[in-house]
């Protein structure tokens, strides 16, 4: 058994002492002004109704009932397990963080309002899991986590100049599928080979099965029932699909058709504007230092790519599911998410069950109402016994 407040043992451990200090005082407080009152036999034969047993029981009684509520405040627990399910779904935010997305045309970059929604959307999803996926020329990504602290600072920390220069949205998509499907993986070695959905530190060593604590090693999230799994893809255009290499936007259409016929909803959010604005072009340090230029000298302008990101959510299912950044109202640095939480509320969610859960087990009302119960008791009793002749 543990405590959660430990000093105040040592305080029930003081009560009784006290108790009997103040006893031993009073008895002598009391012995002292029956002396001032005359003979201290003739007095006692006066008080014969008065009961220094019973005296003796209220003090037991007092000192019993504060030891245990004190011992109740401390907070006694024993460790156990809790198998929590909890209706939700699993998410995976595929964030573009390519130079395009630095462009001011937001009333700030493009990446820092993608930022602010992705914050201002995890705030609304507090059951969900979420997995971060932040791209350009490739992909790094963080397993699917049911903190959000943690996935929206790998989303904030990772930029530009972490990855290599590009777009790769055919990249973004394969991982970020992988990652929810983490199931398949030993039939996708070709495809999800090098995507870890979960990470394995920590498991236990063959032949252990408990950890220190004597409870069963720690195991993944398990799924009780089907869940919806949703990508939320964050950029500014699909080059493949218009004017870029005819095989990367064959290869971008099959990614998401690939998704859906795996259950995977998919959900677009378009960063920036029809009028765009000039890439910015950075230093080793990620910094912007002037302006992109093409071959020919001229500044590199990016616009919002709609059109593309309009036919990809259509080829996921519904082009309901294509918003822009521009639309959703910001203030004080926050995005209103709220037509992408209408969209992910529209989905099922299932519960998940996870039988690593460690728990302490609270045990103060074992202590609480015995000790109520024996102040209850003292106040009952009297310090007084009935006699035949109390005059003698």
């Amino acid at each position: 058994m543990t405590f959660e407040s430990p000093f105040l043992i040592v305080v029930a451990a003081l009560v009784p002492v006290v108790i009997v200090l103040i006893a031993v005082l009073d008895r002598s407080r009391r012995r002292a002004l029956l002396g001032r009152l005359g003979e201290v036999a003739a007095v006692q034969r006066m008080m014969a109704s008065a009961s220094p047993a019973r005296r003796r029981i209220k003090r037991v009684l007092q000192a019993a009932g504060l030891a245990l509520i004190v011992l109740a405040a401390a907070r006694p627990q024993l460790p156990g397990r809790a198998t929590r399910g909890t209706a939700s779904l699993d998410l995976v935010v595929a964030l573009d963080v390519s130079k395009s997305m630095l462009v001011d045309d937001l009333g700030g970059t493009r990446l820092d309002r993608a930022r602010a929604l992705v914050r201002s959307l995890f705030d609304e999803l507090p059951d969900d899991r979420v997995a971060p996926v932040v791209f350009a020329g490739a992909a790094a990504h963080f397993p699917l986590t049911g903190d959000k602290d943690v996935a929206a600072e790998i989303m904030s920390d990772l930029g530009p100049a972490d990855l290599p220069p590009g777009s790769d949205l055919v990249e973004a998509l394969r991982v970020s599928k992988c990652l929810l499907r983490p199931d398949l993986g030993d039939s996708w070695d070709d495809d999800c080979g090098s995507v870890g959905g979960r990470g394995h530190g920590g498991d236990p060593l063959p032949g252990e099965t408990y950890d220190e604590d004597g409870f069963e090693a720690a195991t993944d999230p398990v799924e009780t029932e089907e869940r919806a799994k949703v990508i939320l893809l964050i950029t500014d255009g699909a080059d493949g699909l218009r004017g870029g290499r005819r095989d990367d936007g064959t290869r971008l259409l099959a990614e998401i058709r690939d998704a859906v016929e795996l259950g995977i909803t998919v959900l677009v959010v378009g960063a920036g504007t029809d009028d765009g604005g000039a890439v910015p072009e950075l230093d080793y340090r990620g910094r912007p230092v002037g302006q992109k230029r093409d071959e020919g000298g001229n500044v590199v302008v990016s616009k919002l790519d709609a059109a593309s990101l309009r036919l990809l959510a259509e080829a996921g299912g519904d082009a309901k599911r294509y918003v822009t950044l521009a639309d959703l109202p910001f203030e004080n640095g926050r995005v209103d998410p709220t037509p992408v939480v209408a969209a992910l509320g529209a989905l099922k969610r299932g519960a998940l069950e996870r039988r690593d859960e460690r728990v302490m087990d609270e045990l103060y009302h074992f202590f609480l109402l015995p000790g109520f119960l024996l102040l209850v008791a003292e106040a009952c009793v009297g310090t007084r016994r009935r006699i035949r002749h109390p005059e003698g």
